[in-house]
């Protein structure tokens, strides 16, 4: 019998909140790096779900025709709790209207970049960099 007592994969839903042609971009101190919002899939619930949800939740923000753009893979660090996490993270486009209030638990700080200016951040987290690996033409 296999017994792999490793924790499993985490599987994450994050949003590319696109305005004005640029993308929100967060700084997340638990782990130290650059990301695209976005947390955890709960039991039973849709992706779609997830990304509205967590949207609410870490930016009180409502976000519109999510889609579906990619995906990405990383082990990650976090540097509070000293373990390491293995994470599959779901990635959609979203449109936004209104302005984002960071939940300091999440983020410590936000900017609006480019893709080009995100993909160039050496502090990105590993998915998000996974994902530009995958998707090279990602505009």
């Amino acid at each position: 019998m296999y017994n792999d007592t490793r924790p499993k994969p985490t599987v994450v839903c994050s949003a590319f909140i696109e305005k004005d042609g640029k993308y929100l971009f967060v700084y997340d101190p638990r782990f130290r790096v650059w990301r695209v919002p976005g947390g955890r899939v709960e039991y039973g619930e849709k992706l779609e779900d997830t990304l509205r949800r967590e949207m609410k939740e870490e930016l009180q923000l409502d976000i519109t025709e999510p889609t579906f753009m990619g995906f990405g893979q990383d082990m990650q660090y976090k540097h509070s709790k000293g373990h390491e996490t293995c994470r599959l993270l779901m990635f959609f486009h979203a449109s936004i209207t209104g302005e984002p209030v960071l939940d300091p638990h999440e983020a410590s700080q936000s900017r609006w970049v480019t893709l080009e200016e995100m993909r160039q951040e050496e502090e990105k987290e590993g998915a998000l960099a996974d994902f530009f690996e995958r998707r090279p033409d990602a505009q």
